[in-house]
Parts: structure tokens; sequence; C-alpha cells
């Protein structure tokens, strides 16, 4: 960022060397700290009126698949950490209920850290970037931050890792957001989005900050993800029989069609697959229409999804060796919307895919949307199930490690968020200074204790059986 002029003043960093257009959305920005001080995103105090986490968790499930609902309350009483994972409603509710700059951005609204990941740009270059976008919606910059930065307090406390390693990783992680978003502050508009996180970028800084442990490792999950294609999902995930290929069972996280609901998904699948053909660009089209249908089954996914009806799609193309997998999974309303306002598509799969393109430097080519059957008539969104997709395990992480990657997930989101927000606005109202960093650290650990208050709230509703748990899978 340009350099600024500082005293001990909250308003007091002010940009020089910048174009006037710049300086202003930059002073503009600035002048956001009298009604909302960056200091101020230190606060998290439950109100008197907060709901009561587990009633949250229980509306979700009455919209979902009622013989999964216990599978996600399993998920989510392993460690405080999965239980925030499947927690974006609950906290959904506490951003909006802390000071906000409404400085608008395209959210993920879920961007907590095992969200961002690797997988194949369209040139199948390895890219690094935000992975989830089931929530995303236009809102405030600093919700997606704040639940962030609160994951990696969250994490380094699952890790046993000390108070004052979790408040740095939490202090690294939005440092990086708020530099990042100043460098991309200073930049051609065009060339922000043109702009991407490579994974040849980061083994090589690294490989050249001398932590040859740490290039070994990224080197390792790089190779993982590169053998995650579409043929060796075919191994995994399917046997040859008879009739062709066929999805190979794996309940209950992996089901085929029970025998009288057949004609109904094949119907539903049917209308869908059409509709989903129908929002992709025509060159993708071609593609898609060089393979045929082979078998679909319903496949548990994630943490937070686990309800929602999502099945797996086997495509198969001219030979044995050329297998599409489609990921098929159902978009509800996201769980900003409450508190941020509707989205523009009234399609909620055409939310997730919109959102999806317009936060990440490359997507998935396939992305697309439908439209289910029968009275619900459902909303989906389509992508490839398995694209090079990798993940870093965090539970191994040191806090030199989380601090690290906290603070290469802060540099990401930033990115994400300038793609469709005003970065010298929100850069002006960052500022250089510690402040903010701080500050979204203190949120981090305030945060972090409220999630095991619910968590606990939740293992007491398991325990009185006021929620079923299958812990098993």
């Amino acid at each position: 960022m340009a350099k600024k002029k500082k005293n001990k003043s909250e308003q007091s960093e002010e940009p020089v060397s910048l174009s006037p257009i710049t300086e202003a959305k930059y002073e503009a920005g600035a002048a956001l700290r009298k009604d909302v001080p960056r200091s101020a995103h230190a606060e998290w105090t439950a109100p008197a009126d907060r709901p009561d986490p587990v009633t949250i968790l229980e509306a979700q499930a009455a919209q979902r698949v009622p013989d999964l609902v216990p599978i996600r309350y399993g998920r989510m009483l392993v460690t405080p950490g999965t239980f925030y994972r499947g927690g974006a409603g609950i906290m959904a509710w506490d951003l909006a209920h802390t000071p906000t700059t409404n400085m608008r951005v395209q959210c993920c609204g879920d961007a907590h850290l095992l969200n961002f990941g690797t997988y194949a740009a369209p040139d199948r270059s390895l890219v690094f970037d935000l992975n989830d976008f089931d929530e995303t919606l236009p809102a405030s910059f600093e919700w997606d931050l704040k639940r962030l930065v609160a994951s990696i307090t969250i994490a380094a406390r699952d890790n046993g890792l000390k108070a004052t390693e979790a408040r740095n990783a939490a202090q690294a992680t939005a440092a990086r957001y708020q530099a990042r978003m100043g460098e991309l502050a200073e930049l051609p508009f065009l060339q922000v989005w043109y702009e991407r996180t490579d994974m040849s970028n980061i083994l090589t800084a690294v490989g050249e900050s001398g932590d040859a442990d740490a290039a070994k490792r990224i080197g390792k999950i790089a190779a993982k993800a590169e053998t995650k294609t579409n043929l060796g999902a075919l191994t995994r995930f399917a046997t040859k029989t008879k009739d062709g290929f066929k999805i190979m069972p794996d309940p209950p996280v992996i089901v085929p069609i029970p025998l009288g609901m057949v004609k109904e998904l094949e119907k539903l699948v049917d209308t869908a697959y059409g509709d989903y053909l129908d929002t992709m660009e025509p060159d993708r089209r071609i593609v898609i229409s060089r393979y045929r249908r082979a078998d679909f089954a319903r496949k548990v996914v994630g943490v937070g999804s686990v309800g929602t009806q999502a099945f797996m799609m086997l495509l198969m193309g001219d030979s044995d060796q050329d297998p599409l997998f489609l990921q098929f999974k159902e978009a509800q309303q996201s769980v900003l919307a409450p508190y941020a306002g509707k989205s523009d598509y009234k399609q909620e799969g055409e939310r997730v895919v919109r959102g999806q393109r317009i936060m990440q430097a490359a997507s998935d080519p396939f992305l697309g949307w439908a439209t289910g059957t029968g009275a619900a008539k459902k909303h989906y969104y389509m992508r490839q199930l398995r694209d090079m997709k990798g993940s870093v395990d965090v539970e191994k992480m040191d806090a030199v490690r989380l601090a690290r990657y906290g603070a290469l997930c802060g540099g990401v989101l930033a990115h994400a968020h300038a793609r469709s927000g005003d970065a010298a606005m929100i850069a002006g109202y960052l500022g250089s200074g510690a402040i903010f960093a701080e500050s979204l650290a203190a949120f981090g650990d305030a945060y972090a204790d409220q999630n095991e208050r619910d968590f606990e709230a939740l293992k007491a509703a398991a325990k009185s059986g006021r929620v079923e748990v299958n812990s098993g899978v």
C-alpha cells in the first residue's frame, strides 16, 4: 500500500501518492472508522435475545433428509472445530449482531479454514482458493473474515496450542488480509481480476524460505491432488458390471437409489440434467454431450451440508478410460439471507454458481444449476465431483504452520473480496497499523469461547435425547 502518515489517532492514517480516485476511496474508507472503529471488531458478547443454537440446527434439520440428520449431528460432535464447520447458520445471526461496516462484497458465507484448498483450473494448473460456496451472498466483508479468523483460533485450540499461539495465528490471518487488500487497492482492476494463487508459486515461495520440511509436505499435497482425477475416481467409486460401470455402495455415505424410488429419482435427474445443460455455455455443452449417463447414487458430503440432497453421477465417454463424475447438490437459502438480504437470484443453485464464479480466480468449467421435480421443486447446482481437489491436514499443524496457513487463507480471501468489492475503500478502512488485526484476533478468542459453549449445548441435547446422533460415519 502507499506510505501513510501516522499518529495515535484512530483516524490518523492518510494515504499519499495515490491516484486522485483511489485516494478519495481510501479516505472514504478511513472516514468509516468514525462510525465503526476498527477496535470495535474485537467485541463479542452474546446478546440476551440470542437464539438457542440447537434450535437453529433443528430448524435447518426440518428442511433436510431425515435419516441423514443424525449423521450431521454425529460429525459436528467430534470436536469444537467440527461443530463450528456445521454452525454457519448459528454464526450468521451472531455476525449480524456485531459492529458492521456494510462495505459489501460477494461473501463466501462460510469461510472457515477448511473451505480453502487446491483444485484444477481449466488450464489444468493447480490453484489454491476458496472451494465451498453453498452460503455465498453479498454481505459486509468482515463477516467472512471473522469466520475465518475464529476458525483459526478454534483449530489452534483443537490442536492443543497455547493461547498466545492461537492469538498469533489469528492475528497473522487478519494481518495478511489487511496487507493483501492494500496491495490489491493499488493495482489496475483488470490485473486484480486475472491474479490467482498457483500452487507452483506457493511451492517456490516456501522453498525459497528455506523450510525444506514445509516444501516437502506441500509437494506431497500437490502430488496427491493431481491423482484425484475422474479416472482415479472411477477406480475408487465404481465397478464394471455386465451392464457397464456402476457406483459401488458404501452405506450410509454412498447409497444406491432404492428400487421403489428409482422411477421418481430418474425423472428428477432427467429433468434436472436437462436444466443443467441449458445453463452451460455452448462450448461446455459440447463437452458434456460427448458423455452418456451411466449411474447415480446418493452421497453424503461435508459437515454443514449433511442432510441436504446430494447425488454423485457417473458419465462415461466412448471408452473405459473416459469417465466424468458430477456432483448434484441441493442448494438452500444462504444462512446470510435473513441478515444481508435475499439473493438477486430466485434459483438458489444459480446463486451458488454465480457467487462461486465471482469469488474464485478460476472455476470449474462444468458448473451449472437445475430445478427438481415434484411439489417442492428443490434447487440444485452441479459441479465436478473430483478434479484434483486437495486440502491440508490442519490437525497436524503446529503454531508456526497454522499461522502461515492462516496468512495464506487471509490473502486469498482478500483477493476473492477484491474481485467484487472496492479494494481501495476497504484498504482505507483497514489502514496499515496493527489495530484491526489485533481486534480480529481478540474476536476470534471470544468467539471460540462461544463456539465451545454451543458445542456443549449440542452435546447436552444429544445426551438428553433431544437430537438423535449417528457418530459412526
